[in-house]
This record gives structure tokens, sequence and C-alpha cells, in this order.
């Protein structure tokens, strides 16, 4: 109960002195296999007079060994980051434009954070009570929730579109300090555990594709890009998935809110959109929709920096986009061989927060459904030429 007792006192300090003697409720749950880097919780405050509050807590859970293996406590001090920097910049940008509230952005309310080494959290709303739930990460998404993902999506990137055009000298300051921290050290651990979860994703393809595979993966001159920017910087999400979105339905309109900031970045935006596709979707879902999907993101996009009078082409030139999306492609295969087997995880083989689960140590089981996709996802990498 030691993050339940921690949770509760930095609750009771970030409410102060306006109620001084507030029941907290503390209920710990489980995603399912779709978060293993933290803890979660949710929060009832009860205050005598005033509306329930009602919260939602993320408690780190990465094991000591790991944090220092992987360098994961960037994950932790980056979210912080961003609840109490970028979401303020974020804010500014869209009041000072005006742009009309069901135009905007919107991330999770901060309610407050803890930085304490072992036990960091995150403090937020909790959004389930407002009627937003998940997508059920096994299934392949459809063009109603791919659309309005995507369209978030765009909205996210204009943003650090709009801060690098109007406030480039702090851009460039903030960028420089958001570097992707997980495994950087690029040590001979490091490269064994990328092999390791390599040759396990490989090993359920046929033997014919295995070195054509293998030529991308450990091409030293892609994976330069892999998680930094092509040629245009933003401030990627980095984990822009189903399991990181929530939808409800509002007036007949489905609505979607981005959570988990922890992989926030200064990469490529088509990284994010191409990850988005290739973690969330079925062959069939691609042969139909996969060119659509990323025509419908540039037109979002564009829709969305006119919000704030400017013109895609001034910040962000097809010419470019189509540049960057040519290396993206080729990094679809990287992000099936480490991140896909995760994501497709059986609940009971997916790794548990808090566990003493090491990647260096095992890997997480290949199941059917994870070979089913993998496999179409390299038949695809394969047509689109980049395989």
């Amino acid at each position: 109960m030691a993050d339940a007792l921690a949770l509760e006192q930095l609750v009771r300090e970030n409410l102060g002195d306006e109620c001084p003697r507030p029941e907290v409720k503390i209920e710990r749950f489980d995603s399912g296999g779709a978060n293993y880097t933290s803890a979660l919780f949710k929060i009832l405050v009860s205050r005598s007079g005033r509306d329930d509050l009602h919260l939602f807590a993320k408690v780190a859970s990465f094991s000591e060994a790991m944090r220092t293996k992987v360098n994961a406590d960037w994950i932790y001090t980056n979210e912080q980051f961003v609840y109490t920097t970028i979401v303020k910049i974020y804010d500014n940008l869209q009041e000072s434009h005006d742009v009309p509230l069901e135009h905007r952005f919107v991330f999770p309310k901060y309610f407050g954070h803890s930085s304490t080494h072992g036990n960091e959290t995150i403090v937020t709303d909790d959004l389930g009570i407002q009627g937003y739930k998940s997508f059920n990460r096994f299934a392949s998404m459809n063009w109603e929730y791919a659309s309005k993902s995507v369209e978030t999506l765009a909205k996210f990137h204009a943003l650090s579109l709009v801060f690098a055009h109007e406030q480039p000298e702090e851009f460039e300051k903030i960028a420089a300090g958001m570097q992707y921290g997980i495994g950087v050290n690029g040590d001979e651990t490091t490269k064994e555990l990328y092999v390791k979860m390599v040759e396990s994703s490989l090993a359920t393809l046929p033997e014919d594709y295995r070195d054509r595979v293998r030529k991308v993966v450990y091409n030293e001159e892609l994976m330069k890009f892999h998680n930094k920017p092509v040629k245009k910087v933003v401030l990627a999400h980095g984990d822009f998935r189903l399991s990181n979105l929530l939808f409800k339905r509002k007036g007949g309109v489905l609505l979607v809110r981005a959570v988990d900031y922890q992989m926030m970045h200064a990469g490529c935006a088509l990284a994010d959109l191409i990850y988005f596709i290739t973690v969330g979707s079925d062959k069939q879902f691609r042969d139909k929709y996969f060119h659509r999907l990323i025509e419908y993101y540039r037109e979002q996009l564009e829709l969305a920096l006119s919000r704030f009078s400017l013109d895609i082409e001034d910040v962000y030139p097809k010419k470019i986009f189509d540049e960057e999306l040519a290396v993206i492609l080729q990094l679809a295969v990287v992000i099936s061989v480490m991140i896909l087997p995760s994501v497709m995880a059986d609940e009971e083989d997916a790794p548990k927060a808090g566990s003493n689960f090491d990647f260096f140590e095992s890997t997480v089981k290949r199941g059917q459904l994870f070979t089913e996709r993998f496999n179409d996802l390299i038949q695809d990498c394969i047509d689109w030429g980049v395989v």
C-alpha cells in the first residue's frame, strides 16, 4: 500500500487549504496488458459541500535494474516536463489564436506530480468518469476511429509547427532538451537486447523473408533516424497508438483524447503516423485505407495550421513530407519487430506493471495474433518496396 499512501499525501498537498479534510479513496486497476511502465490508480476525493473530484494517477513501476539498463528514468521526468511546460505553451498558443474549442487539442487536466525517484507520479483528471473508453487493442482500427485519431494527431503536430514558427529560439531550446531517451547509451547490452527482440520476431516469418528484413532492421544508416527527426523537427508523441487514445460519442460525434506523454520527444511527425497505423491495423484495413489515411493526415494538418493563419507549404512543404515518408516507411519494419510483440501480447503473456519482467532476460511471447499481423505487415512492406 506504499503507492496508495504516497498518492493520498500527494493529492492532499495539491488540494491545499481549500479543503482541509477531504476523504480520499484510492483504487488500483490493471490495464489488461496495455501498459507496463506504471502502476495505475483511480482516485475519488469527496469534499464537503463540493462536487466529488475524480482523478487518475500513474506511478512509476520499472525495476531499478531496468531503469539502469534502458535509461527508463527519462520517461518519468519527461512526462512531468510535458505537463508542467509543454501543455502551458500549447494552451497559450490556442488561446492567443482564438482556436474554437471544438478544434483544440486537449490534454488531460493536470493535477500534480511527484518526482521522488522510484515513485514518480503524474495525477490528472479521470477521463473514464467523463465517458471516455479505450479501444480493444487486439482489434484492427476501422476508418471512423482511424480518421478521428489522425485528426487529433494533426492538431497535436500543428501546435509544434506553430510553436517553432512563432518562437523559434524557445522551440530549439526545448527540442534540444527533449531528445528520445530510452536505450540511448548504445552499449553492447542494449545492442544485444535489440538483436534478441528482432530475432524472436523473425522466427515467426518464412525463412526466405528473414534475411530481407535483417537488411532493413540492422541498417545503421536507417537506424540513425529511429526516434529522431528526418528533416522537419516536431515534438512527436512517441507512442501514438490505440491503447493511448480514449474515445466517446457526444451528439453522434466520436471524440478522441490522447494520453500518455512519457515518450514525447523531438522527432518526426510521420513517425507518429506510421507507428499509429503499423501497430493498430490489420492487412485488410491497410489494403483499403493506408494511402488514404496518409493523405487525410496531410489534409487535417493543413486545416489545423490554417486556424493559426499558417500555410502548410511554408512550414512543412510537401516535398519534405514525401522525403520523410520514404524513410519512415522503412522504419515501419523496425517498429513492427520492437513494439508489435508487446501490443499484440495476450494479457497473460504481456509484461505486468510492477513485475520483475526484464527484457534482457526474456522476451514477450509471440502469440498467434502477433504472428499473423507481423507476417502481413512484412508482406505489405515488400509491396511498398521497403523490404
